[in-house]
């Protein structure tokens, strides 16, 4: 009887150098990177946080969602980064293409169940000695926004 199981067979059949041309996916089974806030390092911060704030912006103007619930200083205010994070990586797994189709259904459930989250997590005024500009994603935020990304806000 020989030592060798289907999957020696299979794997001793591959083409060399298979490994090397195999795709790549991030972490994560539909190859979707979650990010804990918590354990982000200062080097991985700028793009995470750009990402996050390119989808929070389409996500607000897509919704129409209200500065009273989203305001441009959303990434000063930690449980807003969490809730929104959250919705952003549930946005990107219910649309991958490995999804059986109910994913965007899905998506709209969540979201259903987290606007009304929002409004616990700000209630309208910063108390934090920054103030409200008219739109999230506003230009105004730049220079502000530059400074706050090179790090990642761990203990915020």
């Amino acid at each position: 009887m020989s030592d060798d199981t289907p999957l020696d067979d299979l794997v001793a059949s591959l083409a060399d150098g298979w490994e090397d041309r195999a795709p790549r996916q991030s972490p994560g089974m539909l190859g979707i990177r979650v990010i804990s806030w918590r354990t982000l390092e200062d080097e991985e911060a700028p793009q995470v946080w750009t990402d996050l704030r390119e989808w929070v912006v389409w996500f607000t103007h897509r919704y129409n969602i209200a500065t009273r619930k989203i305001p441009p200083c959303w990434f000063k205010h930690g449980a807003l980064v969490e809730e929104l994070s959250a919705l952003h990586t549930a946005w990107l797994v219910s649309y991958d293409s490995l999804d059986a189709g109910y994913g965007p259904i899905g998506w709209h459930e969540r979201l259903a169940v987290a606007i009304p989250r929002l409004a616990t997590w700000y209630n309208g005024e910063c108390h934090n000695g920054h103030t409200e500009l008219p739109q999230t994603g506003d230009d105004a935020v730049r220079a502000e926004w530059a400074d706050w990304i090179r790090h990642s806000h761990a203990d915020s």
